[in-house]
């Protein structure tokens, strides 16, 4: 329990800043490339309102929409074309040599006439096209190295924010410590006063059960002595599933773990379940699947078993059906007890796996039983790896299923 405390904890401390930074970090991105593109954009509009020449510098007015810096066109690498109405190159940054022109610049041209957009970005390049009385007027800036520039801001705040990251979950594991170490001190010490007080009970309940059962004998049959007969095997219930629940909880849980023939482990248990059901007018049915074997503590299997068995014929009803399943299904082995009756109301299926928690009191007191059943099973299947599940239908049936 309280590593599964220490694990949501550290979990949802590292989705919270995951969140956090990949919000940050991709807004610092968005608006890096946003204001790059802007630049350009504006650039280009210069260029355009300016017949492709480029301007003289002019001072930055406060408080302008999108101002360009002084030396824009000094840093930026721009390029102009001009085409006549027949769609013919006459004239590139204002020269008509296109033999000094690169043959790169005159296929972005062509590419952008054949694309018949008035812009765009084509090949790292951000273009602008306008017509003019002339025919029409093609400004493009290289936008590769401010592309290139947003790349590596990308992958160096991607790093950063991983090795941040990192950092962060150990310093969240350290603080995950710190805060359960309380829990985890005051859950240790109600371990240790359960398995204590359950050890120190046993031997006055054995003394007081042996002695009544003499007394029984000296003084025949008798009321009172009775009840004190079955209170005393009603605790002794009670201290061996604390006492059971104490070593689940110790970290040592698992006793001799061997691969045993599972079937028969079950059917013995099931079978020894079936007078008792006979006498509480039951319909009992055993559907288990031969050969199915398993590596893990037979003991402890068969305790789930038999909670199980035992909370189905306790809970169905007058003339109800009980029907236990095992089969195995692809690499998973499923164990499912099924009964008519009752049923569990929805918002009480995960509170009845906890410790000494009964959702209908007046029917518990009836059954007998303080809560632990569950709970133990549901300790044990976790500590074989496996699940517990519970469904049901309210007023007509319940149906629990144990997988391996």
């Amino acid at each position: 329990m309280i590593k599964k405390l220490k694990r949501r904890f550290v979990a949802t401390i590292m989705i919270i800043l995951s969140l956090v930074f990949a919000l940050i970090l991709g807004s610092i991105n968005y608006f890096n490339y946003q204001s790059s593109e802007r630049q350009s954009i504006s650039l280009l509009s210069v260029l355009a309102d300016n017949d492709g020449v480029i301007p003289p510098a002019t001072p930055v007015t406060p408080g302008a929409a999108n101002p360009l810096p002084p030396d824009i066109f000094e840093r930026e690498k721009t390029y102009s074309v001009k085409v006549n109405a027949a769609t013919n190159l006459f004239t590139i940054n204002g020269s008509s040599d296109t033999s000094q022109v690169s043959q790169e610049v005159l296929d972005l041209a062509n590419q952008m006439l054949e694309k018949n957009r008035s812009s765009g970005a084509l090949n790292g390049y951000r273009y602008l096209v306008v017509d003019k009385p002339y025919g029409q007027l093609l400004v493009f800036v290289d936008q590769r190295i401010s592309n290139a520039m947003a790349d590596r801001l990308l992958t160096t705040s991607l790093i950063i924010g991983s090795i941040t990251l990192l950092v962060l979950f150990f310093v969240s594991l350290f603080l995950a410590n710190l805060m359960v170490k309380p829990v985890a001190d005051a859950f240790e010490k109600q371990k240790r006063f359960i398995s204590d007080a359950s050890h120190e009970l046993k031997t006055p309940l054995s003394v007081i059960s042996v002695n009544a059962d003499v007394l029984a004998g000296d003084i025949g049959t008798n009321r009172h002595l009775g009840y004190i007969q079955s209170e005393t095997d009603r605790m002794n219930t009670l201290v061996n599933d604390l006492l059971t629940l104490a070593r689940l909880d110790a970290d040592k849980t698992l006793g001799v773990t061997s691969t045993f023939d599972l079937s028969h482990a079950i059917e013995s248990i099931a079978l020894s379940f079936e007078s008792i059901a006979f006498e509480a007018h039951k319909n009992y049915i055993l559907k288990i699947e031969d050969g199915i074997t398993y590596q893990g503590d037979a003991h402890q299997i068969k305790q789930v078993a038999a909670i199980l068995i035992d909370n189905a014929i306790k809970h169905a009803n007058e003339d109800g059906q009980i029907e236990l399943t095992l089969k195995r299904s692809g690499d998973k082995i499923h164990l499912d007890v099924f009964n008519t009756g009752a049923g569990i109301p929805y918002d009480q299926r995960d509170k009845i796996f906890e410790r000494f928690y009964r959702y209908d009191e007046s029917r518990s007191k009836a059954t007998g039983g303080y809560g632990l059943g569950l709970a133990i099973a549901q300790a044990i299947v976790s500590e074989h790896q496996g699940k517990i599940k519970v469904n049901s239908e309210v007023g007509r049936w319940a149906w629990f299923s144990v997988i391996l």
